[in-house]
């Protein structure tokens, strides 16, 4: 009798030990759950901070951009072949390009989506969330990338640079980059409906 009581009591014992682990486990699962659904918040909310600012300043780039275009457009009327041929920095180049305030303002962010992606929360995310987000941060990608190109072209004009092959360059960023912030535009914004 007594040895059926000592079993029994061990029995109850292992029963309550497992049950203890197995609540522990649950508890654990839970809170990392909820960790990660807190992080994920806290990541979209970052990322979509960074998507509304990298947007205005997008917009600003072509504000500026269709000034600008508009100035080159009236210069038409001027270029004449011999206007054409003249070193580009034969003249004030704010009289070259009148309106000109570059190429953008600059990389624009992606430090929240790499974070995301390198702490594994990406992956973690609804599907469509995270190929939302990764097509957008591609086209950001792909116009900071040319932005960049744009750029090295800017710091390969010299004294022999002609206006003519200087103007070429601007008829390229106009409609390379004018593209991409339209296409990026879109993407911005279907992503902020989705977060």
């Amino acid at each position: 009798m007594k040895k059926k009581s000592k079993i029994s009591e061990y029995l109850i014992q292992l029963t309550l030990v497992v049950l203890g682990v197995f609540l522990g486990i649950l508890a654990s699962e839970w809170n990392a759950s909820k960790n990660l659904e807190n992080n994920q918040k806290e990541v979209l909310n970052n990322i979509k901070q960074e998507i509304t600012s990298n947007l205005e300043t997008v917009k600003n780039a072509q504000n500026n951009r269709t000034k600008f275009n508009k100035s080159l457009d009236s210069l038409y009327p001027l270029l004449t072949k011999d206007v054409l041929k003249e070193n580009l920095f034969d003249r004030n180049f704010d009289e070259r390009f009148p309106n000109w305030r570059g190429v953008g303002d600059g990389q624009l962010s992606n430090a929240m989506f790499e974070m995301a992606k390198y702490s594994n929360l990406l992956s973690s995310m609804d599907i469509e969330v995270a190929a939302q987000l990764t097509k957008t941060y591609a086209v950001q990608q792909g116009l900071n990338k040319t932005r960049d190109t744009f750029l090295d072209k800017f710091f390969d004009f010299n004294s022999q640079t002609k206006y003519s092959d200087a103007l070429r360059v601007m008829f390229a960023i106009r409609q390379e980059l004018g593209s991409f912030e339209n296409s990026l535009i879109k993407e911005y914004s279907k992503t902020l409906e989705m977060l």
